[in-house]
């Protein structure tokens, strides 16, 4: 067992970012940097970037050293594993390159923006021995997984709907740069928004086998879209309703209800709003019991995220969500696109 797990951060952020109206931290490879410096059985020693100003910025306030040189970046023998926050579309290059060079591989959310880019992935970490981490932190909630316990204990029954929304608000600014484009963003509300609430919905209800969506750009200047509402049918009969955008001013998060004849809950990320059980009528749950972080604290599921990967390269186990997890969601976002282009339902492959 390795005492200590070292990382390096690939994609150092860029200052003033919007990141959902967050302030503290430029860009999300200044989360990962901070939750990793905060994990036991973890250290960061280097982040890599493409501009020396914002590397230079990444160094000093971390405390590490820093590179343009991704080569000699990976290259480093102490090197253990790296943590990819760079544009999504990115995302699959520099993890082979990774993965080649026998690092393990943590990579933020999505895992690539194609199937095929993601199998890329999948294919070289398998080569290679290495691990590979997708980055979803709703995974850990502890809200969440309160409810598909009880939901896989058979308490609430068959879960006959659900609702999922990600009703975000971002101004035209946000999309400048890689934002807003399918070559480096890979969609638009769906892709870099609703991700995480698509990857919770699959987390909870299982595999989808069908998918109608309607998708357009209504309230931004972009080539993706901001908007889309979707029906999905899934292997168990759960019909569910989603919706994605950043059209929604001024910002009202996301929000996913089930509902089923012997139970509903409605849930965000970190909290429930309500839980009924047919079986205990006068069950009503303790909001205390689901906080994660410190009151106020910005991202801190992944803090989770971190642990359980430290854990599995500490102790050779596996990952709670693996690349061969991450890649549903790129999935179920690919055809929820290829049904808004054509206008007909698509079927998904088992």
């Amino acid at each position: 067992m390795k005492a200590t797990v070292n990382f390096g951060v690939i994609g150092v952020g860029v200052p003033g970012q919007n990141l959902g109206g967050h302030e503290v931290y430029n860009g999300i490879g200044e989360v990962h940097a901070h939750y990793i410096q905060r994990t036991p059985g973890a250290r960061l020693i280097g982040g890599c970037g493409r501009s020396e100003a914002n590397a230079r910025r990444f160094g000093e306030k971390f405390g590490v050293p820093y590179t343009l040189d991704l080569d000699a970046f990976l290259a480093n023998p102490e090197l253990d594993a790296v943590a990819i926050c760079t544009p999504s579309g990115t995302h699959g290059e520099i993890a082979i390159r990774a993965a080649r060079a026998g690092k393990h591989v943590v990579v933020e959310k999505p895992l690539e923006i194609t199937t095929a880019r993601v199998d890329a992935i999948i294919a070289a970490c398998d080569e290679a021995g290495v691990k590979l981490a997708a980055v979803f932190p709703m995974r850990f909630s502890r809200a969440i997984n309160a409810v598909k316990d009880a939901i896989d204990r058979g308490e609430m029954g068959t879960i006959q709907t659900a609702i999922a929304c990600c009703r975000r608000f971002r101004e035209q600014p946000y999309y400048t740069g890689w934002r807003g484009t399918w070559a480096l963003d890979g969609g638009g509300a769906c892709m870099n928004q609703g991700i995480h609430l698509i990857d919770t919905l699959l987390y909870l209800l299982g595999d989808p086998v069908e998918i109608f969506a309607h998708t357009a750009a209504l309230g931004h200047t972009i080539e993706v879209e901001d908007t889309a509402t979707a029906t999905v049918k899934f292997r168990s009969g759960t019909l569910a309703v989603l919706q994605c955008t950043t059209c929604a001013y001024p910002d009202f998060g996301t929000r996913l209800e089930l509902h089923g004849m012997q139970g509903s809950a409605g849930l965000t990320g970190r909290a429930i709003l309500f839980w009924n059980k047919a079986s205990d009528p006068v069950f009503r749950p303790n909001p205390d019991d689901y906080r994660e972080g410190e009151p106020g604290e910005e991202f801190p599921l992944h803090a989770n995220v971190y642990a359980d990967v430290v854990a599995a390269l500490r102790e050779d186990k596996p990952l709670r969500v693996d690349g061969r997890e991450g890649r549903k969601a790129v999935a179920l976002i690919e055809a929820l696109y290829e049904s808004g282009r054509t206008g007909r339902p698509i079927t998904l492959e088992d």
